[in-house]
């Protein structure tokens, strides 16, 4: 199993350990969706921006992409991985719930456009990876399991 495919079962794996402790210590919707947050955000846009910059060509073939874009891939890494430092920053700092859905928003619309880039893919480039293949289906069930927990904190 390469170091890529270690990765992606971890940021997996923090999500499902921040819903978890969200229903084992989350006692209010805000606490709840301050735990799916922070282990949603800091392990998928920080573990997918140290992938970018230090197993790019890597990440690359898995999805299909092949060679080339490097520097681009690097300027996408460091973005993912300002996403996560400022997640970082928001709960060291207190900011709050607003914070939180914004960062979680943003990670989500992201996720949410590289879904559809990978559908394309998929469809008009024949790429049948299946690490290509599943960012749309993920996408859709972390969707369905971060939404209701944001929604509910910024309903109550």
């Amino acid at each position: 199993m390469s170091i890529n495919s270690i990765l992606e079962i971890v940021r997996w794996a923090g999500v499902g350990l921040g819903v978890f402790l969200a229903n084992l210590w989350g006692g209010t919707p805000q606490a709840q969706f301050s735990l799916v947050c922070f282990w949603t955000v800091a392990p998928v846009a920080g573990l997918t921006g140290i992938e970018s910059l230090f197993l790019g060509q890597r990440a690359a073939e898995q999805s299909g992409y092949g060679a080339g874009g490097a520097a681009y891939q690097r300027q996408s890494g460091l973005n993912n991985l300002a996403l996560a430092l400022a997640c970082l920053l928001a709960y060291a700092l207190g900011w709050g719930l607003m914070a939180q859905a914004a960062l979680m928003s943003t990670l989500l619309i992201f996720l949410c456009l590289s879904a559809a880039n990978h559908a394309y893919s998929a469809f008009k480039e024949n790429n049948l990876r299946p690490k290509n293949l599943l960012r749309p289906l993920l996408t859709a069930l972390l969707l369905a399991v971060t939404l209701p927990y944001m929604i509910a904190a910024l309903a109550a």
